[in-house]
C-alpha cells in the first residue's frame, strides 16, 4: 500500500501547488527497449529476448518553485517481449514464445530543473495490468490461470527542453505485475510467475 499512499499524497500536494505559468498540461509519447528478468519456474532457467515498450501519458505539471515541481499523470503502457528460442525448446516443444502486458497507471514524478533546459525526474506509479500474456506457459503442458492484476513501477531520468513547450526525455523504468499463477498439467503442480522488466526509453512531450 505504500505506492498508492505516496501517489495520493502527491495529488494532494499538487492540488495546493501553483500551476506552471506557461504549460501546466502535457501529453507524452514514449518508446523503449524491454529487458526482462529471467525465471526458473518449473525448473530450468528461462531467459528473454529484448522487447519493446510504448507509452502514452496525459498529465499536469505543478510548480512549487522555479526549480521544483511535481508531475501527476495517467499513463497507458504496453510491452511485448519473447522467450529465448533456445530455452523454449527445453520447456515444451508445443510452447509459443510471445509475452506482453497492457497497463493503465497513475504516476507521481518529482522534477528538479537545475538549468533552463535540463531537469531530472523520479517517482513511482501504480495501476492495473490487463491482457498479461505468457504464451510459453499457456500451451502444451501448461495453463496460465491469471491474465490481469495490480502493477507498479519506478521511474527516473533526464528531461531536455527543446524550446517552448516541447521536451525530450531519456529515462529508465522498472515495471512489475502481481504474480501470475501457472499450472502444470502433468505431473500436476502450480507455481507463481513474477517477472520484472527493466526499460530504457525515450519520450517526447508537448505542453499547453
Amino acid at each position: 500500500m505504500r505506492i498508492p499512499s505516496f501517489l495520493i499524497a502527491l495529488c494532494l500536494l499538487a492540488a495546493n501547488a501553483r500551476a506552471h505559468d506557461e504549460s501546466p498540461y502535457y501529453v507524452q509519447l514514449g518508446v523503449g527497449a524491454v529487458m526482462s528478468d529471467d525465471t526458473d519456474i518449473f525448473g530450468p532457467d528461462t531467459d528473454f529476448d529484448t522487447g519493446v515498450a510504448t507509452s502514452l501519458a496525459f498529465g499536469r505539471h505543478c510548480s512549487f518553485s522555479e526549480r521544483f515541481g511535481v508531475n501527476i499523470e495517467v499513463e497507458g503502457y504496453y510491452q511485448y517481449f519473447t522467450v529465448d528460442e533456445t530455452d523454449l525448446l527445453v520447456i515444451d516443444q508445443d510452447a509459443q514464445n510471445d509475452a506482453g502486458a497492457l497497463a493503465v497507471l497513475l504516476n507521481g514524478l518529482l522534477e528538479w530543473r537545475f538549468t533552463d533546459r535540463f531537469s531530472v525526474y523520479g517517482g513511482v506509479g501504480a495501476g492495473w495490468a490487463n491482457s498479461i500474456q505468457y504464451d510459453t506457459w499457456d500451451s502444451g503442458n501448461f495453463k496460465q490461470v491469471d491474465n490481469d492484476g495490480f502493477c507498479s513501477q519506478g521511474r527516473f531520468g533526464f528531461d531536455y527542453n527543446l524550446g517552448g513547450n516541447y521536451d525530450v526525455l531519456f529515462g529508465y523504468r522498472y515495471f512489475v505485475t502481481d504474480s501470475i499463477e501457472i499450472k502444470r498439467v502433468s505431473p500436476a503442480a502450480t507455481e507463481d510467475l513474477e517477472i520484472g522488466q527493466h526499460v530504457l526509453e525515450i519520450a517526447f512531450r508537448w505542453g499547453w
